[in-house]
């Protein structure tokens, strides 16, 4: 396809009305790739996909190049991700992966792009949904950067997911207790990417990827965010990804987890139960194999 620069750089484009409702992607639509995910949004290398929710009626999105003061009020979701484009060229798409507008908006060239999605009336009747999707140029770095989701996509089994960097030093003091611990942590695989700075469970669960029978490779993801680093005893985010089943996520110390993987695997207990017997600031602490 033609690949037309972006002419309005600093300013909103007008709204978009689609002609066919489906989800949508901000893709390459060359690179031949299918955008796919759970969650609200999903990426990988050269796409974006975004659930535009179960409305019945055609959307409206407003595209723009940067960050746009005063957008997030309003908005019944706001959520963003990084996007790295090896091509140097994104555009909005359809659920088909069909071009919507000529505009790159990669407008910065190879390398990762913030990319903030605001949505109102994803899911009410009778109504537009909204859109505002801002693609926002992140440091070029010269180097193709690893794809957060790649990674997490070839992973399979426990998951340990870093998402907080400002706190290096616990982090080191966190793996040197995982690494010298017992074979219970075996199983775990350990996630360190930047490319994950700050994201959200809810991300974390979208880019794990599943098999023909859309089963997740991963149906337990431990997350090492600010707060479990702020912490000697490393209360670790768990998170349940497996199908059908809605437990609330809970907090685990780094030395209770070992018991709590491996137990789960063995189907000795459920997510559920262990949840139910975290303190009353909301972590697990009690260790038992």
């Amino acid at each position: 396809m033609q690949r037309s620069n972006w002419p309005l750089l600093d300013g909103r484009t007008r709204p978009l009305k689609m002609k066919e409702w489906g989800d949508l992607a901000v893709m390459d639509p060359d690179a031949g790739k299918q955008p796919r995910g759970r969650g609200f949004l999903a990426a990988e290398k050269d796409w974006l996909h975004i659930d535009a929710g179960s409305a019945l009626e055609n959307p409206i999105v407003t595209l723009y190049s940067g960050d746009d003061p005063g957008a997030d009020s309003g908005w019944d979701e706001v959520e963003e991700i990084t996007v790295i484009s090896t091509t140097g060229f994104l555009t909005l798409c359809d659920s088909g992966y069909e071009p919507l507008r000529k505009e790159n908006l990669a407008t910065a060239g190879p390398g990762p792009y913030l990319i903030r999605v605001h949505a109102s009336d994803r899911s009410s009747d009778g109504k537009k949904p909204r859109f505002l999707i801002q693609v926002i140029p992140g440091e070029p770095t010269g180097v193709e950067t690893e794809s957060a989701s790649s990674t997490i996509e070839e992973s399979a089994g426990p998951l340990l997911v870093r998402t907080s960097f400002e706190q290096p030093d616990e982090w080191a003091r966190l793996l040197q207790v995982l690494e010298g611990g017992s074979e219970h942590y075996k199983s775990i695989t350990v996630i360190d990417n930047r490319a994950h700075a700050g994201i959200t469970a809810n991300q974390i669960l979208a880019r794990i990827g599943r098999d023909d029978e859309d089963w997740p490779n991963s149906t337990l993801v431990l997350i090492a965010d600010e707060q479990t680093l702020a912490s000697a005893d490393f209360p670790l985010l768990a998170v349940n990804n497996l199908p059908d089943e809605d437990d609330d996520p809970f907090r685990i110390t780094l030395a209770a987890a070992g018991s709590f993987v491996v137990n789960l695997e063995l189907a000795n207990t459920s997510f559920g139960e262990w949840g139910r017997g975290v303190d009353t600031d909301g972590v697990y602490r009690e260790e038992h194999y």
